[in-house]
């Protein structure tokens, strides 16, 4: 594995971040979904980063994606739009482009690589979050159509997005699942108010109920029989990528807090000279280094064409407990400033909080690395 990078990734890591400060930083944007800041997104390209040309993207490599992911997190503080623009990403557009039918793709991937229409995700229920096979919507086969019925909730993107990735339970063999691509415009799709929430508020979340809903069989994705198989690919793209920007922010909170530290004065000394201090930001600094180095493996495996479920869990769980244990110290680092909203380290807080409950709890993550360790000992 080459850890160095080629000169146009280095290039175009600089163009994000020159982009990113530029264009994404409005403190305006950071209340709410802008769709001026997704429409210059689309415009430089980032959408389409690893979709071939054919269909309007870049082509680039996974190791380059997961470098300009971590370099917008850094570069850009309004986490909630990095969230709408990996939700759209990596578990809608993304999973449409890898097995999705071409008529699929050349209906929907066009419009979403250049952010014309936006993608989201469908899984958890009011009673099935973390427990995702144990979904309650159902698919029922109807002459060359399925009928859907269920309610999904916490939906990032809801209220934005036209085109859903949606799960549910094939009526007629209760232990299959079936990807379906929804539009929202489909006879039966009620999209419920936005939720308000703790954080990450440029990123609207509602419920997505199916009444009724009509889908037809072209709009399958895969097949019926690969449903499992792509909602454990979905979760694996969505615990590398959408933790990657996690990864620049920590980067933007070591910055900070060395800068402050060095400035600060109390009893006649800056406060970085006091061990209590300076040690925080050590760990800060080695969570960092790791939580990049297990990104730029698994980047690497994903190249190769191979499995990095086990590797994506492990991932999640350590930079999700590491972002929020660098938000908590940036702000006793910042004392009572870090508490005002003037200084925004109680909104980053705010905004990390919840990455150890999306995608997966980290407890139940925990449960899935130990039996995936254990069937692979069974094995040998």
């Amino acid at each position: 594995m080459d850890f160095n990078l080629t000169n146009e990734q280095l290039e175009y890591k600089k163009e994000v971040e020159v982009f990113a400060k530029r264009n994404l930083n409005c403190k305006e944007g950071l209340n709410r979904f802008s769709e001026d800041m997704w429409k210059k997104v689309s415009e430089l390209g980032l959408l389409g980063m690893t979709i071939s040309e054919e269909y309007g993207g870049m082509n680039e490599n996974y190791q380059t994606a997961a470098i300009l992911i971590e370099t917008l997190g850094y570069a850009c503080i309004n986490n909630g739009l990095i969230f709408v623009l990996n939700n759209h990403i990596w578990v809608a557009q993304n999973l449409i482009y890898l097995y999705g039918s071409e008529y699929l793709k050349n209906k929907y991937l066009r419009d979403m690589v250049q952010g014309n229409k936006i993608g989201a995700f469908a899984l958890t229920e009011c009673d099935s979050g973390s427990d995702a096979y144990n979904m309650h919507t159902r698919a029922e086969k109807r002459g060359s159509s399925y009928v859907l019925n269920g309610n999904k909730m916490f939906i990032s993107n809801g209220t934005i997005a036209d085109i859903f990735i949606v799960f549910a339970i094939d009526e007629a063999d209760k232990e299959k699942i079936i990807a379906f691509v929804i539009e929202k415009t489909f006879k039966g799709v009620k999209i419920g108010k936005e939720i308000e929430k703790m954080g990450l508020d440029s990123c609207p979340l509602s419920e997505f109920v199916l009444n009724d809903c009509e889908v037809p069989e072209k709009n399958i994705l895969g097949s019926i029989e690969s449903g499992r198989f792509i909602l454990m690919s979905a979760l694996e793209w969505e615990r590398v990528f959408e933790f990657a920007p996690h990864i620049g922010a920590m980067k933007r909170l070591i910055e900070r807090c060395v800068r402050y530290s060095d400035s600060r004065m109390q009893f006649n000394r800056n406060i970085g000279t006091f061990q209590a201090v300076s040690h925080k930001i050590a760990d800060m600094k080695k969570n960092l280094e790791l939580s990049e180095l297990m990104l730029y493996k698994i980047a690497w495996l994903k190249d190769q064409g191979k499995s990095a479920f086990t590797e994506a869990a492990i991932f999640k769980i350590f930079v999700s407990e590491s972002y929020i244990k660098a938000c908590q110290e940036a702000m006793q680092i910042f004392g009572a400033y870090g508490y005002t909203k003037e200084y925004g380290l109680e909104r980053e807080l705010r905004d990390a909080l919840a990455c150890s409950i999306y995608s997966g709890t980290n407890e139940m993550l925990r449960n899935t690395i130990y039996q995936m360790l254990s069937t692979e000992l069974s094995i040998k």
